[in-house]
């Protein structure tokens, strides 16, 4: 942990404050970037975690988040050299790579400058300046360069200041990374939800209800409090069928945490029953202001009821319900998928930017 001593952050000129656990003075500006969100889910990303603060006068003037990740077999959504090079690449939209890139190795140790959830901004005090942006990006990569890392990488760059302050500065690279998907609530409910999406989608919206009434199979919001078991099994059923890397005990132990820090009134819990009260499905949801996070889904795939409920426990019942408390956005993550675009999504660009911090890279 590097702390400077407290004379030497009350001065005029802003200075880098770095620590390996989340400090008491972290803004609390977005969700994924929240303290709760950063201590939930904050051991996700590889690497070492640091917690960086531009301190200025004693009050945090511009903070993020950055992994220190050595091991170039580490998950493609967060390995810089999957990220650039791989052919295929990691997201379907990013395009084939324009060249060959270096050896794997070459690219680590780098530090990754992103927050869980695949997304990175840099939290202020009020809305972020590009100066106090670029300023905090100035001091973490001369960090970065003093740690020996090899480059520094803005991974999945979210808002407005800060894909501006990296496009100032020649030293920093853009490439397309991805999108995340984000549905627009709809204030006139259901109804304008579904009018809202191409004839297509509004056809395979009405083919889905009429299945899933023809099979007695309902989706409802549960009580949040009854978190447990069920949706472990169905969660760990998710992950084995995409070849996940989980295992029951971290996701009970992810879903502890959850309930630590997330009290039950944060949460929405939809489970999908038949008729003879088998749970087949759920969707969870984490509520931050006006917004709403999906967080996790699963589903009984060895029932056949559980056909057909994926769009209803993660969109339809969802809609119903966000309309009805006011809510403005619901967040679907990392990717854009022909499914989630069909179902009312539109794709918030996040891009990546990478800068050569020991010139090995400089070629490529």
């Amino acid at each position: 942990m590097t702390r400077p001593d407290t004379a030497a952050v009350r001065t005029q000129a802003p200075v880098l404050v770095v620590d390996e656990e989340l400090p008491d003075q972290w803004p609390d500006r977005t969700f994924l970037t929240s303290p709760a969100w950063l201590k939930m889910m904050g051991d996700r990303p590889p690497g070492r975690g640091h917690f960086f603060r531009l301190v200025q006068d004693g009050v945090t003037v511009a903070a993020t988040t950055g992994y220190l990740i050595e091991d170039p077999d580490c998950y493609e959504s967060f390995n810089i050299h999957d990220l650039l090079w791989r052919d295929p690449p990691v997201f379907p939209d990013q395009g084939r790579p324009p060249a060959r890139g270096p050896e794997r190795a070459a690219c680590f140790p780098f530090l990754a400058i992103v927050q869980p959830g695949y997304d990175c901004d840099v939290v202020t005090p009020g809305q972020p300046g590009e100066e106090a942006v670029r300023g905090l990006l100035a001091e973490v990569t001369r960090w970065a360069r003093r740690a020996g890392a090899v480059c520094a990488a803005v991974l999945y760059a979210a808002g407005t200041a800060l894909p501006a302050a990296l496009d100032a500065e020649a030293t920093w690279h853009r490439r397309r990374g991805t999108v995340r998907s984000v549905l627009d609530v709809p204030a006139g409910g259901f109804d304008d939800y579904v009018a809202g999406l191409r004839k297509t989608s509004r056809q395979k919206v009405r083919w889905d209800l009429r299945d899933l009434a023809g099979a007695g199979v309902r989706t409802t919001r549960a009580d949040a409090a009854g978190l447990g078991a069920t949706e472990v099994r169905l969660r760990m059923n998710l992950v084995a069928k995409y070849g996940g890397y989980s295992s029951r005990d971290v996701e009970w132990s992810r879903l502890d945490r959850l309930v630590a820090l997330f009290p039950a009134d944060r949460l929405r819990l939809f489970r999908c029953a038949t008729a003879d009260g088998d749970i087949v499905a759920f969707s969870l949801f984490i509520v931050y202001g006006d917004q709403w996070h999906v967080f996790w889904c699963g589903f009984d795939y060895t029932n056949p009821a559980s056909r057909r409920t994926y769009f209803d426990v993660m969109f339809y019942a969802p809609v119903r319900a966000a309309q009805t408390e006011g809510v403005r956005v619901i967040d679907y993550g990392l990717g854009y998928e022909q499914s989630k675009k069909w179902r009312g999504c539109h794709g918030a660009q996040r891009d990546i930017w990478v800068t050569d911090l020991g010139g090995g890279l400089t070629p490529w």
